[in-house]
């Protein structure tokens, strides 16, 4: 018969890990998606945990908690964890920020579909940069940037250490402006090509009266617009390959500025 016994340093080990893993599963790209299996989300962290646990240094957990200590711990693990997460959907915001400004210049966001990914109503054009971003996240293995986050953390971040800094604000709100910024560029070229044809259009309706431009113009606009899509699609890969490369170091930045 086999026994197996824990000391209290072992389980708070695990238990730190799970929680900062844990935390990641509620706003990172992939993991917190509603298609997601809701058993692989836990068993991910469970999986992580034990395979983490031995690196977490035994001097960090050695101390004993009380049952006020122990639950303010573990909040702030989890925290660690959402902040990572919430650090990496906001790329994602900016691509589906495009697809609705995209959809509205396009006619599109007349009708939304649901997005099987957040599970609200989201036009067809965000669906698709998300799918697409998505894809690219997951070819470049950014899933695991989460978990190397997480390890990479013992080093900065003891147990109990999270703290909200200003650093960590300016940070967050660094990050997040990026949303704006980002969404901007993607739909940048649709959004100039379309204006130029409202333009030409405008000035059509002005020297032809004759032409109903309201029944003429929108299938040219979404034409026009749809090519210009086409194309700008060909470079979105590179530009988020970048944008992707860049969200790694900002995981590792913001664990920094939680010291």
């Amino acid at each position: 018969m086999i026994s197996l016994s824990f000391s209290m340093a072992q389980i708070m080990s695990f238990a730190v890990v799970l929680f900062r893993v844990a935390g990641i599963m509620v706003f990172a790209p992939f993991y917190s998606s509603g298609v997601f299996p809701a058993q692989i989300k836990v068993i991910i962290p469970l999986v992580v945990a034990l395979t983490l646990a031995p690196m977490v240094p035994q001097a960090q957990v050695g101390g004993d908690f009380g049952l006020a200590q122990l639950v303010g711990a573990m909040f702030g693990e989890a925290l660690i964890g959402m902040v990572l997460g919430l650090t990496a959907s906001f790329i994602f915001g900016g691509l589906q920020l495009a697809g609705q400004i995209i959809g509205f210049q396009l006619g599109f966001s007349i009708v939304n579909v649901i997005d099987p990914q957040s599970a609200v109503e989201s036009s067809v054009i965000s669906i698709l940069n998300n799918f697409i971003g998505l894809t690219l996240f997951l070819l470049m293995n950014g899933h695991h940037w989460f978990f190397s986050a997480v390890s990479e953390s013992f080093t900065y971040l003891p147990v109990g250490g999270v703290h909200l800094s200003g650093a960590l604000t300016d940070e967050i709100l660094r990050l997040s402006g990026q949303v704006f910024v980002s969404g901007l560029r993607i739909a940048a070229p649709v959004v100039a090509v379309t204006i130029i044809a409202d333009v030409v259009l405008g000035i059509i309706g002005r020297a032809a009266p004759q032409i109903n431009i309201l029944i003429v113009g929108m299938p040219v606009k979404t034409l026009v617009g749809l090519a210009t899509l086409s194309v700008a699609l060909y470079f979105l890969p590179t530009f988020l390959g970048a944008s992707f490369l860049q969200m790694s170091h900002d995981l590792l930045r913001i664990v920094r500025a939680m010291r």
